[in-house]
């Protein structure tokens, strides 16, 4: 009978002090060889005792993966999310250690990353912790790899499940049984930056010649441990499989001038570049799984069936019957159904986050396709592709699309694009190759990718003055990496700014050397920022530097970025969506910095878009001869959309002052009055002329309800007239008052003004009205045997707002419908028992302005829910059939209403 055969693992038996001593070595070679000769040889013995245990009669557990995945911490974010960084630790030891509070060392470990002018550590808190730990630590640790590993699970998994106590406990074992040598590894594994010097595609080639490729489509570093152990044998097959999250193809940066050439001569795809999150899904029957560009499972959010999630339930009927299986690859969006408008990933939203009752919906934007039931697509070139993603399901509007694409071959027909691009505000276009293959983790395989930021001349810039400074880490320790930039508060006339506002926060865009003369050049004048007395002439957000300089001692950057985004981290309350530094103005004082109404100017000129000028591409579209040595250089011509530009005007002949000085801008005219021709007319009337709102506008005009009108609408900053407005001031000769019958929409102060002019039919308060006047006003009013339970109750609403009645407590529900949870079936009879409690909600509610319905349908904004929660379920599912989205609360939040004497916050009622 043959003996039976024990369980071992090899990472038992290798003590972690063996590892961290070969990444010492690792990390202090200097040349590639060496790094490499040294994870060989560590790599090497680790196989050789697998084989040896395995020819001593025992089943080998484990792979080499235990140890990879502390030497490539980077890859195992997921499983690995320790939810720890350098002040956390450095806040741990100091407690741990019983180190004062204001002692060198404690200051050392919090202000890691401030130089003290002795090792040039700053910046690198494991070495920093290193020294600090020496000589108060155990000489040589006792802990091997595998309970290295198991003691950074339980930090993981506590971290998740929010123990801060025993994520602690972990901890402090880790750091008892651990030298300081060992901790230093251990910070950089636990910060995922180890900093050998060596990439992960050396040590994936180190390991196995398919590691890198296999990871590319499983972004499962055990999977390629285990089945790559023995370097000697291949994989025959390696590709995408369904439930396996893999690192998407990309896009590079396209060359516009080249595009032709890069594209072979040949016709190529064009589509929209969209702003959302990159997400894979897989699909087998019921069930699905979402994934990020980066492998992060978000199938919770997304739903695991189609009776869970923010999108699966509302695509899943979309599938056609034949498809059984299939990976999608496309961009996860966020869609508001009131404009029928993707949102731009700037907005204040997060689409990975979104809840069931948001305004905003999770939308599904695809554009490839890798798996159709048993065949695997992703050799099949991408113009096949395009033709069985059309045929795997029907698209379902605001919830899953097929990316549209136009087919194109020249230059032109890429600038075109690229313009109507900035005309929609959208983030740019990608340009694809129809005989791709989808080559996942590959950038420019025959896609490129083109953003307005991209091209030359295109963006808006903004010079804004550095306030405040960040010390950097890594290969910029020692020297400030990141700065704080601010606009300046506008200074009376012939004075200057003395109050500045936190505008963003950046890192980028600058070489090394420019960084080392920044530095040198700011360098004394630096001082430590304290939040608990600022500088009063610096306003910050949430948002607060390290250290801060006086506005007088600093220097103009000048930044680019692509667009303005509300943000309440900085006192502007918006910040830069991908802020880099384009150069230092030398040429300009601190003084001459941007000011916050120009700062407002830009925001509002598209609608926060900093690209709002086209490209030229020249009237000459053919194709050129080559052009001799001595012919100098055509330059790009960049110019302004028609739509744009300011009208010539300088010929005009004003008539008269009624408009004199006033802005306007006119978005459209009528059949009868053109834009052109209101624009004319108004500059005949001494008036102004701007082709985007800003601060100063008076009004914007509109005689159709277009996307930008749309947009200025939602943006609430301005007031939108009919031209009939217009031309009765023309007419009229004097600028005459607005009347409820212009306006098509009312900024905030305009509303408030006209509530206390008018009542809701348009009828003034204080002005004597004509014949006509009177006739539009009743045509506006119904009999009141008519009016419905809605409308009286707007009268009522009304009347409580002008008389300010709706402060009362006895209104506060007025704005509110509502259902209540009154009847539930018992033991599967159709016998309905009223809810005593609820019944008496309901009449409180009704009591206090609710209107109660018994009938739950479109248009209910809460349903009240009791102690009975055995319906939440199916009221979820029919939440998820309409478009206006309403809210289950527990009733608790009626009573606490009611007792308080006020609305009180729904979030902690949410069922």
């Amino acid at each position: 009978m043959a003996a039976s055969r024990t369980s071992q693992t090899v990472a038992s038996h290798v003590p972690f002090a063996d590892l961290c001593s070969t990444l010492e070595r690792i990390q202090k070679s200097k040349g590639r060889e060496e790094k490499v000769r040294h994870f060989k040889e560590f790599l090497d013995s680790w196989r050789k005792f697998h084989d040896a245990l395995h020819k001593h009669q025992m089943d080998v557990a484990d792979s080499f993966y235990p140890a990879m995945r502390l030497i490539l911490p980077q890859l195992e974010r997921e499983r690995m999310a320790y939810g720890i960084k350098e002040t956390m630790l450095a806040k741990f030891y100091i407690e741990l250690l019983n180190l004062p509070r204001e002692g060198k060392d404690a200051l050392k470990l919090l202000n890691y990353r401030t130089p003290t002018g002795t090792r040039g550590d700053a910046g690198d808190f494991a070495m920093i912790a290193y020294f600090v730990l020496k000589p108060r630590c155990l000489q040589k640790g006792s802990l091997n790899i595998q309970q290295v590993n198991e003691l950074l699970d339980s930090v993981a998994s506590n971290n998740s499940a929010k123990k801060k106590d025993l994520v602690k406990k972990s901890l402090l074992q880790l750091i008892t049984q651990s030298s300081a040598l060992e901790q230093k590894w251990l910070i950089r594994m636990i910060v995922k930056d180890l900093k050998l010097g060596i990439s992960e595609k050396t040590i994936f080639s180190i390991f196995h010649n398919d590691a890198a490729e296999l990871h590319n489509v499983t972004m499962d570093l055990e999977k390629v441990c285990r089945q790559l152990h023995d370097p000697s044998v291949g994989l025959s097959d390696i590709s995408i499989t369904l439930f396996s999250a893999f690192k998407p193809m990309l896009a590079a940066i396209a060359d516009i001038e080249h595009i032709e050439k890069d594209m072979k001569h040949q016709s190529f795809y064009i589509e929209t570049k969209l702003d959302g999150e990159r997400m894979q899904m897989h699909k087998d029957g019921d069930v699905y799984r979402y994934f990020s560009r980066n492998g992060y499972n978000y199938t919770d959010q997304f739903g695991a069936s189609p009776s869970e999630g923010s999108l699966t339930p509302f695509i899943h009927n979309a599938f056609k019957t034949d498809v059984q299986i299939c990976i999608l690859d496309g961009e996860m969006m966020a869609y508001n159904p009131s404009t029928q408008t993707f949102m731009q990933k700037g907005n204040e939203f997060d689409i990975k986050r979104m809840v069931e009752d948001s305004d905003l919906q999770t939308c599904y934007c695809v554009f490839d396709v890798l798996m159709v039931n048993n065949k695997k697509l992703g050799r099949e070139t991408l113009q096949k592709r395009y033709e069985i993603l059309n045929s795997t399901f029907t698209p379902v509007s605001g919830r899953m699309e097929i990316v549209q694409k136009a087919q194109a071959r020249t230059k032109k027909e890429v600038i075109d694009a690229l313009n109507e691009a900035i005309d929609k505000r959208e983030e740019g276009i990608m340009i694809k190759h129809p005989l791709s293959i989808y080559k996942p983790d590959k950038r420019g395989e025959g896609w490129l990718k083109i953003k307005p930021e991209y091209v030359s001349g295109l963006m808006d810039k903004l010079d804004i003055l550095i306030v405040g400074g960040y010390w950097g880490k890594g290969s910029r320790g020692g020297m400030m990496s990141h700065f704080l930039c601010a606009v300046a508060e506008k200074p009376p006339a012939g004075e200057k700014p003395t109050v500045f506002h936190t505008l963003c926060r950046v890192g980028s865009g600058y070489t090394m050397k420019e960084l080392y003369d920044l530095g040198l050049k700011l360098a004394k004048h630096w001082k430590p920022f304290h939040k608990k007395a600022p500088p009063s002439s610096i306003l910050c957000g949430t948002e607060k530097p390290e250290v801060y300089i006086e506005p007088c001692h600093s220097v103009i950057v000048q930044i680019k970025a692509a667009e303005i985004v509300p943000s309440e981290m900085y006192k502007t309350s918006c910040t830069l969506r991908f802020p880099r530094i384009e150069k230092i103005r030398d040429d300009k004082e601190w003084h001459e910095c941007m000011t916050l109404d120009q700062l407002e100017h830009l925001r509002g000129k598209a609608s926060g878009k900093l690209a709002s000028k086209h490209l030229d591409v020249g009237s000459n579209d053919e194709p050129k001869e080559k052009k001799r040595k001595t012919t100098p250089k055509k330059k790009k011509v960049i110019g302004i959309l028609e739509h744009l530009k300011a009208p010539n005007l300088s010929n005009i002949s004003k008539v008269s002052n009624i408009f004199e000085d006033v802005e306007f801008c006119v978005m459209s005219g009528t059949d009868s009055h053109s834009k052109l021709d209101l624009e004319n007319r108004i500059a005949e009337f001494g008036g102004y002329i701007v082709q985007n709102p800003g601060p100063d506008t008076y009004c914007v005009i509109a005689g159709s309800e277009n996307i930008r009108v749309k947009n200025i609408i939602s943006s609430d900053k301005h007031d939108v007239v009919r031209p009939a407005w217009l031309l009765e001031c023309f007419k009229a000769k004097m600028c005459l008052p607005w009347h409820p019958r212009f306006m098509i929409h009312m900024c905030p102060s305009t509303k408030q003004q006209f509530a206390r002019e008018y009542d809701c039919y348009g009828d003034s308060y204080f002005v004597d009205s004509d014949l006509n006047q009177l006739q539009e006003v009743f045509s506006g009013i119904k009999d009141s045997h008519d009016w419905t339970p809605d409308e009286i109750a707007s009268v009522i609403a009304d009347l409580e707002y002008r008389y300010s009645w709706d402060q009362s407590p006895l209104s506060m529900f007025r704005h509110h419908t509502i259902y209540l949870d009154l009847y539930t079936v018992i033991n599967d009879v159709n016998t309905k028992l009223k809810g005593a409690g609820l019944a008496i909600t309901a009449l409180e509610l009704q009591f206090h302005g609710a209107k109660v319905v018994s009938c739950l349908a479109e248009g209910v904004s809460h349903v009240i829910i009791g102690e009975d929660q055995s319906r939440v379920a199916d009221f979820k599912d029919f939440r998820r059939t309409i478009r206006k989205k309403f809210k289950i609360l527990h009733e608790y939040w009626v009573t606490d209403s009611i007792d308080k004497g006020e609305l009180v916050e729904e979030s902690q009622y949410l069922i």
